[in-house]
This record gives C-alpha cells, structure tokens and sequence, in this order.
C-alpha cells in the first residue's frame, strides 16, 4: 500500500501549461537489463501511477522507485499494465506492487 504523500503535489492537468513532476525509475528490459530514466508523474493515487516518459514500455514490464524523492512515499517496484505513444511520448499506467 502507498503511504500518503509528505507533500502534496497538485498535478495540473492543462497540457498546455503543465510542469509535471519528474522521478527517477529503474525500468528492466525483457532480457534481464535494467536502466534508469527520467519520467513525468501524470497522475497518483493508492493503486498506481500514470507516467509518460521518452522510452518504449510493454505491459508486464516491471518498473522499480528509486529512492531519494522526498515528496513521495514509493513502494519498492510497479507493474506496466498499459501503454500507448502521442506526441508527448510514451504514457503509461503502473499498478504498484
């Protein structure tokens, strides 16, 4: 389960003049190899987050929280149970695990 936020963060939802907040994810590839990337938090709740970001995800994918975001309570890894690309990139759904 997700710890509440220690600060809440008010997600703008106008694309126009949105500045989402970024975290830092460990994304592992199908083969076993992991990378970590920058990604824009859309949107959070108890469940899961929505994220888009610049690299290609597939359902089933695990994607792990790393430390060091002082204004989230992560657990420790997610699961890609969506995805799709628009011009703004790759957006995402993670179910939290």
């Amino acid at each position: 389960m997700l710890l509440p936020r220690k600060n809440r963060i008010a997600l703008d939802k106008d694309q126009e003049a949105a500045t989402f907040p970024t975290i830092t994810v460990t994304i592992s590839d199908n083969g076993g190899a992991a990378e970590s990337h920058e990604v824009a938090i859309l949107d959070i709740n108890n469940a899961g987050i929505g994220i888009i970001c610049n690299v290609q995800l597939c359902v089933g994918q695990q994607i792990f929280f790393t430390n060091g975001h002082a204004e989230w309570d992560f657990p420790q890894s997610g699961t890609v149970m969506w995805t799709f690309s628009n011009n703004d990139g790759i957006r995402a759904g993670i179910k939290f695990a």
